[in-house]
């Protein structure tokens, strides 16, 4: 078996697997509709699904998803792959059949902890910055050289919205990350409200200062980072 934090969380399809993670455990994995005589991995249960619908492939520390000639189609990031592969990355978003079934690709150990620097837009009006650095390796942050009071839910939502700049993160998503080690109820969803989430952006916006108004709310979803 291999366990190298890569799982896929379920966003859409049946009502029973929504919110649950699938870890590819494999060197390929399969997906399609459930009831059929070939041994899947990963199985819904809607007619729109083709029998064999996709593979993830393992490829060193990588993982591409293949379209196993499906009828409706596979997309990632509503790009149709077109009977072809794709490398995935981490917040990949991945269509079954026009959205019938919808995941996200997610690495819990991640691979980015390089030093680096958030090219962020001057915002209008405000006095010049040398910008905010950003130390993954030391989950460390900070503004004119002085390092940043973060906590480590603080840090762990920052990293997260940082690695899918300018990509929409979902509540669900954000709990998930930043709250793992919270009891999981039916869903497997970690126990934390919206209301949490929203407190936790909150102060992180304060903390970042000016730079804190690139992290755009999307309504009834969750947020973005703009950079």
């Amino acid at each position: 078996m291999i366990d190298n934090g890569a799982y896929l969380l379920v966003k859409k399809g049946d009502p029973s697997q929504v919110a649950t993670r699938k870890y590819l455990t494999k060197d390929r994995c399969t997906i399609g509709r459930r009831g059929t005589s070939f041994q899947l991995d990963i199985t819904f249960s809607s007619p729109y699904i083709s029998r064999m619908h996709a593979a993830f492939q393992r490829i060193g520390n990588d993982y591409k998803i293949i379209d196993l000639e499906s009828k409706h189609g596979t997309e990632v990031n509503g790009t149709p792959l077109h009977y072809s592969s794709h490398i995935l990355c981490h917040g990949d978003q991945i269509s079954l059949s026009k959205g019938v079934a919808e995941l996200v690709f997610l690495r819990e150990v991640n691979r980015l902890d390089d030093t680096v620097e958030l090219p962020f837009t001057q915002p209008k009006n405000a006095s010049l910055l040398p910008g905010l650095e950003i130390h993954l390796e030391r989950r460390e942050v900070r503004i004119d050289g002085t390092r940043l009071p973060l906590t480590g839910k603080d840090m762990d939502l920052l990293k997260l919205l940082y690695q899918k700049a300018n990509k929409a993160v979902s509540f669900e998503e954000i709990m998930l990350t930043v709250w793992p080690e919270r009891m999981l109820y039916e869903g497997n969803v970690p126990e934390v409200g919206q209301v949490e989430v929203n407190a936790l952006v909150y102060r992180l916006r304060k903390k970042l200062r000016h730079y804190g108004q690139q992290i755009t709310t999307i309504p009834r979803y969750g947020y973005r980072l703009d950079v």
